[in-house]
């Protein structure tokens, strides 16, 4: 793959997650595929672009302004990998059922996005520690699973 093919993979990489962190989250559709999977954990798999901006939005969305960083990008071929960073106070009473009135959380996480020859991404994964968001918002007794 050409050195300006995997340069434009990364900026396509960057301009996804610009417009996720400023919520426009329609779009995104000029980026993926139409065939786009996502894979929030390994054992679970969301298939088109629309089911991955609903999780999106449940999850990002009650931080309000939140704020989300590209901290790194790098790039293999048709695979680009992105080092972000989250920060917002979650707005509502709960979130995801647990107890979490104006709660500031923070995290990390890492994403691998594939490309298809069109250079549309196709498959996004992601890699992030959820106990660690619900330990920020004072659950106590999670369950190792």
């Amino acid at each position: 793959m050409s050195e300006q093919k995997t340069a434009m993979n990364k900026e396509t990489a960057r301009k996804f997650y610009e417009r996720i962190a400023s919520k426009q989250y329609d779009k995104l559709f000029e980026l993926c595929d139409e065939n786009f999977v996502y894979y929030p954990q390994i054992h679970t798999k969301l298939e088109g672009l629309q089911a991955f901006i609903d999780y999106e939005r449940a999850n990002m969305d009650p931080a309000g302004d939140f704020k989300m960083k590209v901290e790194r990008i790098a790039a293999d071929g048709d695979f680009v990998a992105v080092y972000l960073t989250f920060e917002g106070t979650l707005l509502g009473d709960s979130w995801h059922g647990v107890p979490a009135p104006k709660k500031h959380i923070m995290m990390d996480f890492m994403t691998w996005l594939t490309f298809n020859d069109a250079g549309k991404i196709i498959e996004k994964r992601a890699k992030y520690d959820r106990y660690d968001i619900f330990k920020q918002l004072g659950v106590t007794n999670l369950p190792l699973k």
